[in-house]
C-alpha cells in the first residue's frame, strides 16, 4: 500500500511560510523563551518586545514571531524540550516536524515526493517533480492558481531551502536518507506515522496496528 496519501486534510493551504525558512536559531530563540514563561502569549509579547529576533523593522519582527510561534505551537511538550535540548541535527528534526505539521502544502510534498521517491530507490530531486505536485494539487486547491508568479517562485524556493536546512536533501537535489537517534524517535512517536512519513526514511507499520 502507497504511503502517499493525504494524512490530513486542509480545505486551503496556508502559503504565509514564505515568511521565514527553517529559522533555526530564532526558532530556539523562541522556545527557551517559552520553557521560561510555559505561555505562549507572554512568549510573543517579551519576544515583541525585547525585538530578540534581532528583526530590522517591527513588521517583520511581529510577522516572524507570529509565523515561528505558529509551528512551534504544533509540538507536543517533550517535543520542544528536544529542540532546547538536543543536538544540532535532532533539532533540525523537531524544526521540520513542526514545518510540516503547520503546513499541509510542505507537508504533502515531503510525504508524496520526497518520502515516495526514497522508498523507491530514487535519490534525487527534479524540477518535474516539484512541477508534477504543484500542478496536481492546483487541481483541488484553486489558491495555487490565482497567487502571483512571484509568489509561487517564492513558495518553492523557500520549502526548498528549508529541504536543504534539514538535511534532507543536497544543493544539487540529492536525497539525504535521514537517522534518528533514540531521543528523536521518542519525540517522533508522538504523532506517527506522519511524522516518519515526511522524512526519507524507511516506516514500517507496528504490527498491532496492522
Amino acid at each position: 500500500m502507497k504511503t502517499a496519501q493525504r494524512l490530513m486534510v486542509e480545505s486551503k493551504y496556508v502559503l504565509s511560510f514564505t515568511a521565514a525558512n527553517l529559522a533555526v536559531q530564532q526558532s530556539l530563540v523562541i522556545a527557551h523563551k517559552f520553557q521560561e514563561t510555559r505561555d505562549w502569549q507572554i512568549t510573543k509579547m517579551q519576544i515583541q518586545e525585547h525585538n530578540l529576533l534581532q528583526a530590522r523593522t517591527k513588521s517583520a519582527l511581529i510577522r516572524l514571531n507570529r509565523e515561528l510561534i505558529g509551528r512551534l505551537q504544533t509540538l507536543h511538550a517533550s517535543q520542544i524540550e528536544l529542540l532546547c535540548s538536543g543536538s544540532p541535527e535532532e533539532q533540525r528534526q523537531v524544526l521540520w516536524l513542526a514545518v510540516c505539521k503547520r503546513y499541509a502544502f510542505i507537508r504533502e510534498f515531503a510525504v508524496e515526493v520526497i518520502h515516495e521517491k526514497f522508498a523507491r530507490g530514487d535519490l534525487y530531486l527534479t524540477d518535474f517533480d516539484y512541477i508534477s505536485f504543484y500542478n496536481s494539487k492546483a487541481d483541488w486547491h484553486p489558491e495555487l492558481e490565482t497567487i502571483t508568479e512571484s509568489t509561487r517562485k517564492k513558495v518553492r524556493s523557500t520549502m526548498l531551502f528549508m529541504l536543504r536546512q534539514a538535511h534532507l536533501t543536497t544543493p544539487r537535489g540529492e536525497i539525504i536518507p535521514a537517522i534518528f537517534s533514540p531521543q528523536a524517535r521518542q519525540a517522533l512517536d508522538l504523532d506517527a506515522p506522519m511524522s516518519y512519513l515526511i522524512f526519507p526514511a524507511p516506516y514500517s507499520v507496528p504490527q498491532e496496528a496492522a
